[in-house]
């Protein structure tokens, strides 16, 4: 699967990778998976940036991942909005984690409109969710995630 990873725009001419992030594409990329990294955090492109971008390129995926707090909460409620924006939407499939959704993995669903959230440490977890949306295994199967 081409998976998109954003690495979000703190606000802040400080950039440090996210390493959960990190984790994911890493064992993403151990099982196959061909990963690209959405570095608004370095350029700081605005976010209708990233709906521009997901209609020029075919994606899979597009993975968010965020910690806990306010700027964090409407910096990701904004990419939702410019990943649902995206004429590609119906195809491409959108997950969320961090601490922040896994807290409150359907509030964050619904707002977002995600269609999983991963809960804990995922590096397998991701791995197993990407084997779903292959449709080699069932998302019932997989632990670690919350969907509707």
């Amino acid at each position: 699967m081409k998976i998109l990873m954003v690495a979000y725009d703190n606000d802040s001419y400080i950039t440090w990778f996210p390493q959960g992030l990190a984790y994911l594409a890493s064992a993403a990329r151990n099982a196959g998976h061909e990963i690209e990294v959405y570095q608004q955090d370095i350029f700081h492109w605005p976010d209708s940036h990233l709906t521009e971008y997901l209609d020029q390129h075919d994606f899979d995926v597009v993975e968010v991942s965020v910690i806990g707090g306010y700027y964090q909460y409407r910096k990701l409620m904004a990419l939702s909005e410019a990943i649902n924006a995206s004429k590609k939407r119906g195809r491409l499939k959108y997950t969320i984690g961090g601490h922040g959704p896994a807290a409150d993995p359907e509030y964050f669903l619904r707002k977002t409109g995600a269609d999983v959230v991963g809960i804990g440490e995922g590096e397998i977890t991701f791995v197993e969710l990407m084997e779903a949306f292959e449709g080699k295994r069932s998302l019932e199967s997989v632990d670690g995630i919350a969907y509707i």
